[in-house]
């Protein structure tokens, strides 16, 4: 199997990366999906074309652009799956501050429309190369585009919380500018708190980025 070392960029995903929605050729490919979350690589098997023939989830393979172009579709066995990421429609309740802020704005709605990630996951031997980020630009991306056709005003996901670093993605999603909805108890850079377990709700928001479509310029945090 080829192995490959290099960094990927969130500016430059699309030099990089591709994209491709899940199908029945890539069977053979997820098998060899490494991952220390059981219930992700679980999912891409067992469930994630089900929830896309079902219309519940769409989920997207993630491949190196210069490994993918070495095989051609007959040799897709020798494709190298970096990660995958499950989106879906969705809508957030609006917390205080929020309120607040819109009815500022002129919008009295109590919740907005948003586009979920579902899951997030990348292959144990590609970690900390960048393409969690990837993933994310990638999906705020076609968060804004989705406006041209469907308002779209956040991008939503439940960061799992977990006292093992590795399995809480609380900051991973912090640092790639999400905010905590309902914050009661979480880790923040200065005070540590004690929610440990089960999610909290996090959004972005994502029409800074609509408005820089409207006026020609790029998509890049």
């Amino acid at each position: 199997m080829v192995t490959m070392r290099r960094r990927y960029n969130p500016g430059n995903w699309k030099k990089q990366l591709c994209f491709e929605r899940i199908k029945k050729k890539h069977s053979e490919i997820i098998e060899f999906f490494q991952t220390y979350q059981r219930e992700l690589k679980d999912f891409l098997i067992e469930d994630a074309l089900r929830a896309q023939e079902l219309v519940v989830s769409n989920t997207f393979l993630v491949f190196d652009k210069k490994n993918k172009s070495r095989y051609s579709t007959k040799r897709d066995n020798k494709l190298i799956l970096l990660g995958y990421i499950t989106v879906l429609n969705d809508s957030i309740r609006l917390d205080a501050s929020l309120k607040a802020q819109f009815r500022d704005e002129g919008v009295g709605y109590k919740s907005l429309p948003a586009l979920k990630i579902g899951r997030i996951s990348v292959d144990n031997r590609y970690q900390m190369k960048g393409l969690g980020s990837c993933m994310v630009v990638w999906a705020a991306q076609r968060a804004v585009y989705l406006n041209q056709t469907s308002a779209c005003r956040f991008l939503t996901v439940d960061a799992k919380r977990n006292s093992e670093k590795r399995k809480d993605t609380f900051h991973f999603y912090q640092k790639n500018y999400f905010k905590a909805l309902n914050k009661k108890e979480y880790y923040s850079n200065s005070v540590v708190h004690k929610q440990i377990s089960g999610t909290t709700l996090m959004y972005l928001d994502i029409y800074p980025l609509v408005t820089k479509l409207r006026t020609g310029n790029s998509l890049n945090f």
